[in-house]
């Protein structure tokens, strides 16, 4: 088995990050270009980032390219 070659701390602080940013904020939305720009990660990094998201049920597409928190139980009602 070879040397991990990602820093695993560096991505789990950067995913971290999203998800208080997305739970903390209830009205947020994001792009792939957004969270690119926000993270300073690489374009698929982030289109990575927010299909596992959607993937956990933690955003949902409310439009063509575009996130918002998705709803789980116990969260706040969104307020759009």
């Amino acid at each position: 088995m070879g040397e991990e070659r990602r820093n695993i701390r560096a991505r789990a602080a950067v995913v971290q990050r999203v998800i208080d940013g997305i739970v903390q904020n209830p009205s947020v939305t994001l792009t792939v270009n957004t969270l690119q720009t926000w993270l300073g990660v690489p374009f698929e990094a982030a289109e990575r980032i927010l299909d596992r998201l959607a993937s956990s049920g933690l955003v949902r597409e409310v439009q063509k390219g575009v996130w918002a928190r998705g709803n789980w139980p116990g969260a706040e009602r969104q307020w759009y």
